[in-house]
């Protein structure tokens, strides 16, 4: 009886391993940033174009000045709002991009940020694609409300536009694109979880760029109040 084999302890059922820990998902958004940043970005420049032009026209029509808007507007679009637009764009589609992979993420998301200076890079040729559908913007609203007309508004463009302006924009369109690049490298990871919708990220992303351009503006005011 003592040679009689065990048999209940040589067929007993294996132990269940545990389960293995989820690996990272590694997400690589810029390529994508890029790519989306630009039909977007004709899409916010032909909206802030109409905006600025409604804002200017209408200011300027309880003075009956309404016919300098144009020359106004074209000022302030590659000064100002061409950059603005571009860096919007831009940063609407990281925060969506990054959003989306964190929610379809099966496990924790790991951010590749080898190809961030990517979104630097583009953002002078981004200015350049934006801008001229803020001018477009900036017509339809002219024409549209205000009654003007498409010979007014070419016109007003070599009156009002130099050269420098369009370097500025440049410039400015730059350092808006290096800002960017900095904020995605420190918040990527925050922008990816679940714990928060994209709406709280939308206005944390908003808030990031403003909070820094209204205190650039104000130092800038103290420095030249002219």
């Amino acid at each position: 009886m003592d040679d009689k084999l065990d048999l209940g302890q040589a067929y007993a059922p294996p132990v269940a391993s545990p389960p293995a820990t989820a690996l990272p998902d590694v997400v690589s958004p810029y390529d994508k940033v890029v790519r989306l940043s630009f039909p977007i970005g004709a899409v916010v420049g032909l909206v802030g174009g109409c905006l600025v032009s409604f804002e200017y026209a209408y200011a300027l029509s309880y003075f009956h000045a309404e016919k300098i808007a144009p020359s106004i507007t074209c000022f302030i679009v590659l000064r100002s709002v061409g950059p603005s637009c571009a860096v919007l764009a831009a940063a609407l589609t990281a925060v969506v991009l990054l959003h989306r992979a964190g929610r379809r993420a099966s496990g924790p998301v790991t951010i590749d940020h080898t190809r961030a200076y990517l979104v630097m890079a583009s953002f002078p040729l981004l200015f350049v694609v934006t801008a001229p559908f803020c001018l477009l913007g900036a017509l339809l609203m002219w024409l549209a409300a205000f009654s003007g007309t498409t010979s007014q508004f070419v016109t007003s463009l070599p009156q009002s536009v130099k050269g420098i302006d369009f370097v500025c924009g440049l410039a400015v369109a730059a350092g808006c694109g290096l800002w960017l690049t900095g904020l995605l490298r420190i918040g990527a990871n925050w922008l990816t979880t679940k714990k928060h919708g994209l709406a709280l990220k939308l206005f944390v992303a908003y808030a990031a760029l403003a909070i820094p351009n209204a205190g650039l503006r104000a130092v800038l005011s103290l420095v030249d109040p002219d």
